[in-house]
């Protein structure tokens, strides 16, 4: 069931008419992708803050707000459309989430439209031996965490959506390009 609801809202959000489309002639992008290009919003030398603004889990449908999940994104300058990034959380009690991200963007011939794929490398071998010594709980590892995202922007501030480990949640956030 959780993964017919994440389908759905990407598939939606790909759906998004293009730039050039107006209310009468809807001019849909769901197939027109291009792997090989940088989009126009994720060109490179592109830079991407995100904080999240929720997140949904599926297991019980329940919302949570805090810890606030923080992002780095940098496009590099290289021909494939390849980002290196930072993540973490804020501390809830304490600093127990954080790590880099590889991620891969398409184009969707969209200029406001990001969609990507992230490999992200939580740093947990070196949080938990910390959260040990000061008597605190420590968290599972996440060495391998893929997720999938999309962010639309209106100007240089956007919305995104982006999978949780194992697809088990939704993370929405806000995502301020910076040049």
């Amino acid at each position: 069931m959780k993964h017919f609801f994440i389908i759905l809202f990407f598939v939606l959000f790909l759906a998004l008419p293009a730039e050039d489309s107006c209310a009468y002639d809807l001019k849909f992008n769901i197939f027109d992708v291009k792997l090989w290009r940088h989009s126009e919003i994720a060109d490179k030398n592109a830079v991407f803050v995100d904080g999240s603004a929720a997140t949904l889990t599926f297991e019980n449908f329940d919302w949570a707000f805090l810890p606030v999940d923080i992002r780095l994104e940098y496009i590099l300058p290289l021909p494939l459309p390849i980002s290196l990034g930072l993540f973490f959380k804020t501390p809830l009690p304490n600093f127990k989430s954080f790590g880099a991200r590889l991620g891969y963007h398409i184009d969707t011939n969209n200029p406001r439209f990001d969609l990507f794929f992230v490999y992200s490398f939580d740093f947990g071998f070196l949080r938990n031996d910390i959260l040990e010594a000061h008597n605190d709980t420590a968290v599972p590892l996440n060495f391998y965490d893929f997720r999938f995202g999309l962010r639309y922007f209106f100007g240089f501030l956007g919305l995104g959506i982006e999978s949780g480990f194992k697809f088990e949640n939704i993370i929405f956030f806000i995502s301020i390009k910076l040049n």
